[in-house]
């Protein structure tokens, strides 16, 4: 693959992330509810970091870290509209980054798009949620959490994986 088509399959992964990252924030809530009648949390493990979207979505990992963030840089602390609105920022940036990755790795090596997505949507769920924040100590780690919220957080990480390859393929196909 030329590095041509490399940047091409960046930038159709970074346009496909938009809707990707959008299914996966509403599909959460619904996930979350099958998750929790399936595996019922105990009600202190739903203040855990991660553990609770639906009812304290300033305490899911990218509010945590902007709220991190504005106090490293001596700023006034967040309200939670203001950790709430910074996670949806960072929720679609770091799905764009997400995007541009899984785009260029898809032009250059076509496995990582087989079973449509959905291994690099778990993939992502483990690099992230299972290993970087439990070690820069942002959210427990899988073993500590509720099952529930692995179940969702995981299944939300499979829905943006399959979303972000559909969309990849609609971008390149609409794309000149």
């Amino acid at each position: 693959m030329s590095a041509r088509g490399v940047l091409r399959g960046a930038v159709v992964g970074a346009l496909a992330s938009v809707p990707a990252s959008y299914v996966k924030a509403v599909t959460e809530p619904g996930l979350q509810r099958a998750a929790e009648r399936l595996l019922p949390p105990e009600p202190w493990q739903k203040r855990l970091v991660g553990a609770d979207p639906a009812g304290r979505p300033e305490n899911m990992p990218p509010a945590v870290v902007a709220a991190e963030v504005d106090e490293l840089r001596g700023g006034p602390g967040l309200d939670t509209d203001e950790k709430i609105r910074a996670s949806r920022t960072i929720h679609y940036a770091f799905g764009a980054v997400t995007g541009t990755a899984y785009g260029a790795a898809a032009a250059s090596l076509p496995w990582v798009a087989r079973g449509g997505g959905a291994p690099a949507g778990l993939a992502l769920y483990a690099l992230t949620h299972g290993t970087a924040l439990p070690v820069l100590e942002i959210q427990e780690p899988p073993w500590d959490l509720p099952r529930s919220a692995v179940l969702w957080e995981a299944a939300s990480h499979v829905v943006f994986g399959l979303t972000l390859e559909v969309s990849r393929r609609v971008v390149d196909r609409l794309l000149p």
